[in-house]
């Protein structure tokens, strides 16, 4: 019998099939089942997106200078110009 002559199944979601995994009690689960379980999680997981470099802490832009202080309102006031 060739692969043509098998009957196709229909692609398993990962969502699925990862639902189906986790119903499994823990220590039931064989390597191969834990194995499965972790391919589809990495590839369910966030995705790096090309040309992005990982940004280090100092380049956060949600970090302030430690000098500066928020005003009492919370809203930044500008300089009138003279």
């Amino acid at each position: 019998m060739t692969s043509e002559e098998q009957p196709r199944t229909p692609p398993v979601n990962p969502q699925t099939r990862l639902r189906e995994l986790l119903a499994i009690p823990e220590r039931l689960r064989t390597d191969a089942q834990w194995d499965e379980i972790i391919e589809i999680e990495i590839s369910m997981g966030p995705k790096k997106l090309p040309g992005n470099a990982a940004k280090t802490s100092s380049q956060s832009p949600s970090r302030q200078p430690q000098d500066r202080k928020p005003s009492a309102t919370g809203k930044h006031m500008r300089k009138r110009r003279t």
